[in-house]
């Protein structure tokens, strides 16, 4: 079965038949297509509603004649908001037709993915399992806000050391879990994976593509979102990325990615050429919100009533703001902005 999400150069041998009935060999190659039974067979998802995609007057952009647009994900689910619901698609699908069907991943005291994946469960019937990296007192008995939503949503919560989380990736660890928990479906701490790539290539609309935009900007963590939207622009745009990761070089971590999702190294090295990734826009580290990130919160949410989350999207468009001021690349264009939620973790410094 052939599709056109993951493309690529792929090889199919084939035995053909001369006139006088002698069989020989012959490999077709067919240009940026390949067989992908790992997503070509899933269903699409429909996880959300239509987007919401709203011209913003902010005055860091108007000052410079930059047209700035916000696609509003933080408002696209009702429980699971975000760019989450994307990344998490396919993978609820794949959970879904487990013999037993469950869901397992992994995440913090304050992760949106967990949040979101125990969200789309309760919302689908579909049992959730976080491994949190915290201790069984600090779940059962003082649970940070969103381990408690998790909790009322209907996952089961199991705590493991910061050692034992460290080991989340690896095979020995993950067949334990599948045996603790009766062969769930993994997922990977953030979607950041194929399947999360591929959920997050629909982010991209045909209407983007038949009236491009000049630059798209996305907050990045595992980067997963951001190598989906640079599939689905299929170079109609530049793409801006804003890591909110400190000491992790986004551009290898992206290309990764899609080195995985394409099976295709030079045809991901490719595409990253028309990707401009911001290291410094993390303003400290993962997680850091300094006085600088609040003020600007409440300087962005005065001028346009869109409410932000201090990790990532606040970060990114403060870093937006000072490229626009220092350099003229942006200035004059009409540019997209993909506001990825994250809401609910504000709860842990507001």
């Amino acid at each position: 079965m052939f599709t056109a999400a993951l493309t690529t150069m792929t090889p199919l041998e084939v035995i053909l038949f001369r006139k006088d009935d002698e069989a020989f060999r012959a490999v077709i190659k067919i240009f940026r297509f390949q067989i992908a039974p790992h997503v070509a067979n899933l269903p699409r998802m429909n996880p959300t509603a239509e987007f919401q995609t709203q011209r913003v007057r902010w005055s860091a952009t108007e000052a410079h004649g930059t047209a700035l647009w916000v696609r509003r994900l933080d408002l696209a689910h009702p429980l699971a908001p975000g760019n989450k619901a994307w990344k998490l698609m396919y993978h609820v699908e794949r959970a879904q037709r487990q013999p037993t069907p469950a869901l397992l991943t992994f995440g913090g005291a304050w992760s949106n993915h967990l949040h979101a994946a125990a969200a789309i469960g309760a919302d689908l019937g579909l049992r959730t399992i976080g491994v949190v990296r915290a201790t069984a007192e600090e779940i059962a008995q003082n649970p940070t806000a969103t381990l408690q939503d998790c909790k009322d949503l209907g996952m089961e919560l199991f705590p493991v050391s910061r050692a034992e989380y460290r080991e989340k990736d690896l095979p020995f660890f993950r067949a334990w879990l599948r045996d603790r928990f009766n062969n769930p479906w993994i997922v990977p701490e953030g979607a950041g994976d194929a399947l999360g790539v591929m959920g997050c290539k629909h982010l991209i609309t045909a209407s983007d593509l038949s009236n491009p935009w000049d630059a798209v900007i996305v907050s990045a963590g595992t980067g997963a979102t951001a190598a989906g939207v640079l599939l689905g622009l299929q170079e109609s745009a530049s793409l801006y990325v804003g890591s909110a990761l400190k000491g992790v070089q986004m551009e290898q971590q992206m290309e990764a990615l899609l080195e995985r999702t394409l099976y295709d190294a030079s045809w991901a090295s490719e595409l990253m050429t028309s990707v401009e990734v911001w290291n410094d826009a993390h303003t400290g580290g993962f997680g850091t919100i300094t006085p600088q990130v609040k003020c600007f919160i409440e300087t962005w949410e005065a001028e346009t009533s869109i409410p932000l989350d201090g990790v990532y999207t606040a970060k990114t468009l403060l870093r937006l703001q000072r490229h626009i001021e220092t350099d003229a690349q942006l200035r004059g264009k009409r540019i997209l902005f993909l506001h990825t939620g994250g809401l609910q973790g504000n709860r842990s410094w507001r």
